[in-house]
């Protein structure tokens, strides 16, 4: 009877971490608009693209909503399955891999940044991998590292700190998705075409180092510019 009990909380914790994960605020946001945003700019339904093509308010609102959908998934499991130990890992695992691959849209969703951060904020240890995270910025300047290097790390240290491995193998189970869906970022990074966290504050230099002026100019314009391969790097200045 434990066992059933205790199988039932687990997929029920999945189901409703699911559910709110399959929620994705950029994909609304382009409809709305009059687009869908896997087509347009960097084709990823996430926050930096909605940064991207709608900017810097738009792409702050998503960012907040796929955490705060990622906490909410973590606390109602936690609320509901007291008796389930991994009920907010189950939750927090589940909302990650539903706002990656949706069932609703085909399962092409983002890449799970966010619902990370959400997660982890949800279960207590945001302050250790805020830290984390901005380590890994600070060294490598390219945002995509940190959720591939986060879900790796933050299961081990979530096991080492709470002994609860089950749960713990849970949230590890995300690392290879999240590793498969950078890998367009890892091979623009190869060929210095992905963006750095420093597009925040130094728009230009980047969309020129990237060559996306291109990509950016017609924004300006108000054209939604279709997803496309990145256009070959401007040649490099001599000295």
């Amino acid at each position: 009877m434990k066992n059933a009990k205790r199988t039932f909380n687990a997929i029920a914790s999945a189901g409703v971490g699911y559910a709110l994960g399959e929620i994705n605020s950029a994909y609304i946001l382009g409809m709305r608009k009059g687009y869908d945003i896997r087509k347009k700019g960097t084709g990823n339904a996430g926050a930096t693209n909605t940064m991207l093509l709608e900017g810097k308010l738009a792409g702050g609102f998503v960012m907040l909503f796929d955490m705060g959908k990622a906490v909410a998934a973590v606390k109602l499991c936690q609320k509901l399955f007291p008796d389930y130990i991994s009920a907010g890992e189950t939750a927090g695992t589940a909302a990650i891999l539903g706002h990656m691959f949706p069932a609703l849209l085909d399962f092409r969703g983002g890449k799970g940044l966010a619902c990370i951060g959400g997660t982890i904020l949800a279960l207590g240890d945001f302050p250790v991998m805020i830290s984390f995270a901005t380590a890994v910025l600070l060294k490598t300047r390219y945002l995509c590292a940190v959720p591939i290097s986060a879900s790796v790390f933050y299961p081990l240290y979530r096991g080492f700190t709470t002994r609860n491995w089950h749960g713990a193998a849970i949230l590890g189970t995300v690392a290879i998705p999240v590793f498969a869906k950078h890998l367009e970022n890892l091979k623009r990074i190869q060929e210095n075409r992905e963006l750095k966290v420093d597009f925040l504050w130094n728009k230009e230099k980047e969309l020129e180092r990237t060559g996306l002026q291109e990509v950016s100019d017609m924004i300006d314009r108000g054209e939604i510019p279709d997803k496309h391969p990145l256009p070959p790097m401007p040649a490099s200045k001599e000295e």
